[in-house]
């Protein structure tokens, strides 16, 4: 499936089955034309000039910061470790020094005690930097590890077209535990973050399958060259992220977003959807931005998870990138 309008910027959405790992959507952007490929000399031309790398797959590989989107990772761990409730409350002021530098809220908006919950719908930097700050690197780095981060993901995929996603010193792939991360902007999907639209679907898909996360797999069977079937390839359980009653915790989180927060552009006639936003800034000072949107649906009995990312636009992922997820969750659940 290719439907979705890039608007002439780079990207790519991944959509998993979030019960059984099975990825159904996987474009990117920009794309290219499988029969220009036809000698040596036209793949390099392609691969080494063509402008926007269309040879690579930016739904697997080089990935972008995802800015608000992994603050429900972030939600995850504080729910499930019991340090935190949907209902505990936080300042959410402007300009809270995180790591002894002060950080923003969006327009610089300043809140006072407000909940998680609200903090998410609401998407508030500095509630969310206060939370990865009191988690500590350490819970960090066990849920991102349950989550799939830091190692290549289990796609039955060539592994040379995947990358890691993680914080990243240069090009050397870090440990969410070093000294050189601050941990309250990674908890903003800032700071040296680069993930790719595969990895944060499975995000998206840990949190609809209750707290399991399933492997990712675009095999479904393999055939002999007469069309018999030799080999179906089952569902595979990759890891247990959290438990049932924060799955549902953070689902309902997830719609508050999508309901009344910043993902209200998401929103589906007769289908709940849970979502969040993202947008990582990539030019300070000016409104470009690498933009996200995660999401599943329907959210009490959840049959697609989603991750679109779109680089270098004018403005916000609820603006750019919501509306591409929601015409994509549309067309699976109808289709």
């Amino acid at each position: 499936m290719d439907t979705y309008d890039q608007s002439g910027h780079e990207g790519a959405v991944c959509a998993q089955d979030p019960r059984t790992g099975a990825v159904e959507v996987m474009p990117t952007s920009p794309s290219y034309d499988p029969n220009a490929l036809r000698s040596a000399r036209a793949y390099r031309q392609l691969a080494l000039h063509a402008p926007g790398r269309p040879l690579v797959n930016r739904a697997t590989q080089f990935g972008y910061a995802p800015g608000s989107s992994f603050k429900v990772l972030i939600a995850t761990a504080a729910i499930d470790t019991g340090a935190f409730t949907p209902e505990s409350t936080v300042s959410g002021r402007d300009n809270v020094r995180i790591s002894g530098v002060p950080l923003q809220n969006d327009n610089n908006e300043s809140f006072g005690s407000i909940t998680l919950t609200e903090g998410l719908a609401k998407s508030v930097n500095t509630v969310w930097a206060q939370v990865a700050e009191r988690l500590g690197r350490h819970t960090i780095a066990r849920y991102m590890g349950r989550f799939g981060f830091d190692r290549k993901p289990e796609l039955d995929y060539p592994a040379d077209e995947m990358s890691s996603s993680g914080e990243y010193a240069g090009a050397r792939l870090v440990a969410p535990t070093s000294r050189v991360v601050d941990v309250g902007r990674l908890g903003i999907g800032q700071d040296k973050l680069e993930v790719t639209p595969l990895q944060m679907a499975e995000v998206a898909a840990a949190v609809a399958n209750r707290g399991r996360l399933m492997a990712p797999r675009l095999t479904d069977r393999i055939v002999d060259p007469d069309g018999r079937t030799v080999q179906r390839i089952a569902p595979r359980q990759r890891s247990v992220v959290m438990k049932p009653s924060t799955a549902a915790a953070v689902t309902t989180m997830m719609e508050a977003v999508v309901n009344e927060g910043t993902g209200t552009s998401a929103q589906i006639p007769g289908v709940q959807v849970a979502g969040k936003t993202g947008t990582a800034e990539t030019q300070i000072g000016t409104a470009i931005n690498n933009v996200w949107f995660i999401a599943f649906a329907p959210a009490s009995a959840p049959r697609v998870a989603i991750a679109v990312t779109l680089r270098g636009v004018p403005g916000q992922g609820a603006a750019f990138a919501a509306p591409v997820a929601r015409e994509v969750i549309e067309r699976l659940l109808n289709g």
